[in-house]
């Protein structure tokens, strides 16, 4: 098998742009394209400009060069090639032309790229980590990806390729302690589309939706939910604070009734966990603010509300580490109005003893709420009685995503399981193992094997339970439309 040859040089690709190159730069451009004669011939020239990315006519092309070539010989010399570039009056871009500006500048020893220890210089002067899109846009403009078909391909490959550059150290070996086998977001996207398409899902045949927090942060385009909403081309939103499914039942049943015929659904859940550069769990450093806030806000204040319920009760008052108050509001909530965080605090107190074995507080608490959206998310399907007669497949998709100001978001992937109309009473495929490897040791993490295992393994929640919990669902849904 024959390799593709290589893209041209970013040199080449965007020098055409400006209005006026020098006699050096059209030098470099000819040489690149000759075949070795000092000559270029029609479809070498040709070459040269389309691949370096202009469209050009091709009358245009043909009168101008005709009229370039005063020999008749049908190639063009360099002189004649300067005077063909000078006589196209192709209008630059001004990103383009400050891209070649930006490229110019780094590329220290002229050879026409950039190598790791110039594009170092370019991260240190350029405070990269500061702003996590704006570098990746200005190293998408450096590098030139015109070649990436979709905008996420390009954002995906830039994040991959510079993140060593500008990541922060603290937050890294943060995520990797407490989520070890995260994954980017685009490549958690990849591995799960892989799997489905290999068992008939399509965005023809299946409806997407998402149960997670409402936060902004996780409504970014280079985002998992934006991504694979733009994979399967529609997104129903189940979520809503940590990421529980407060569509409920009533939900539930408007997303499954806008399933194509004989069509499937993909189910995709997760809390969020914030970390910050210096590597603590629960903070986030958000775009446009100078102060640290918390992430998940609803989980942290959620269980600051049963610490302190906790130890006004006189009941197992180091609940929450001292260091760890400063990240909390000491602001008295009512939360009788709110009643999403009503059900969290519901939900989330039960789990909450064992804690003081983990590695982290919020770690924990952030894997507890994982296990909280996902058992509702059960009991809507198990309560749904006419699921099968309107989807023939149900993938689930379930993890924690990770909110981080550089280096990419993540996704900590727990569970992948399919669910089939002729399966339907027996356990579900579990796809976890096929798409992600083996899943992650939680032990250390958790502080009890008891804990992990209740995490990992799949739930199968009480019936009557779950009625009463998905009426309070419908309750507070019904609630905050009237609001």
């Amino acid at each position: 098998m024959t390799a593709s040859p290589s893209p041209p040089p970013l040199f080449d690709r965007l020098l055409l742009g400006e209005a006026k190159s020098s006699e050096a730069e059209l030098r470099a451009i000819f040489f690149q394209y000759d075949d070795g004669d000092g000559k270029l011939t029609k479809d070498e020239l040709a070459d040269a400009v389309l691949r370096c990315g202009y469209t050009i006519p091709k009358p245009t092309f043909d009168e101008i060069f005709s009229t370039v070539d005063e020999d008749n010989n049908g190639t063009l010399d360099f002189d004649e090639f300067c005077v063909f570039i000078n006589k196209t009056n192709l209008k630059p871009q001004q990103s383009v032309i400050d891209a070649m500006d930006l490229f110019r500048t780094y590329d220290a020893d002229n050879s026409g790229s950039v190598d790791k220890f110039e594009f170092a210089q370019f991260a240190a002067n350029r405070d990269l980590l500061a702003r996590r899109r704006t570098v990746l846009f200005v190293a998408l403009s450096t590098i030139a990806a015109f070649g990436v078909s979709r905008y996420d391909d390009e954002y995906a490959w830039a994040q991959k390729t510079f993140r060593g550059i500008y990541v922060d150290p603290k937050a890294e070996a943060a995520q990797n302690k407490y989520f070890p086998t995260a994954l980017l977001s685009s490549d958690l996207d990849a591995k799960v589309a892989s799997t489905l398409y290999r068992r008939g899902f399509t965005p023809a045949n299946t409806l997407f939706a998402h149960s997670v927090c409402s936060d902004e942060v996780n409504q970014n385009a280079e985002e998992l939910v934006n991504l694979m909403v733009s994979r399967w081309q529609e997104g129903f939103s189940l979520g809503g604070l940590g990421g529980l499914p407060f569509a409920g039942k009533s939900g539930f049943r408007a997303f499954l009734h806008h399933v194509p015929d004989n069509g499937k659904l993909l189910i995709f859940f997760a809390p969020h966990v914030g970390i910050d550069a210096y590597g603590v769990i629960g903070a986030l450093e958000r775009e446009g603010q100078s102060q640290v806030s918390k992430a998940c806000g609803a989980a942290v204040g959620s269980y600051k509300a049963i610490k302190d319920e906790a130890e006004k009760a006189v009941k197992n008052p180091q609940l929450l580490p001292a260091s760890l108050m400063t990240m909390l509001d000491t602001k008295e909530a009512d939360y009788e109005f709110d009643p999403e965080l009503g059900i969290i605090i519901d939900r989330l107190k039960p789990l909450i003893p064992g804690i003081e074995k983990a590695g982290d507080p919020i770690t924990y608490v952030t894997y507890q709420m994982y296990t909280i959206v996902r058992d509702l998310l059960d009991d809507c399907i198990k309560e749904t009685s006419d699921v099968w007669d309107w989807a023939t497949e149900v993938a689930i998709v379930g993890g924690i995503m990770i909110n981080r100001r550089t280096g990419g978001d993540f996704f900590q992937p727990l569970s992948f399981e399919l669910r089939t109309k002729q399966l339907q009473y027996l356990t579900p495929s579990d796809l976890f193992a096929e798409t992600f490897g083996a899943k992650p040791d939680l032990v250390p993490i958790l502080g009890s094997q008891d804990v992990a295992k209740r995490v990992l393994d799949r739930s199968n929640p009480d019936a009557r339970k779950a009625k009463v919990l998905l009426k309070k669902l419908e309750e507070a849904r019904l609630k905050g439309f009237g609001s």
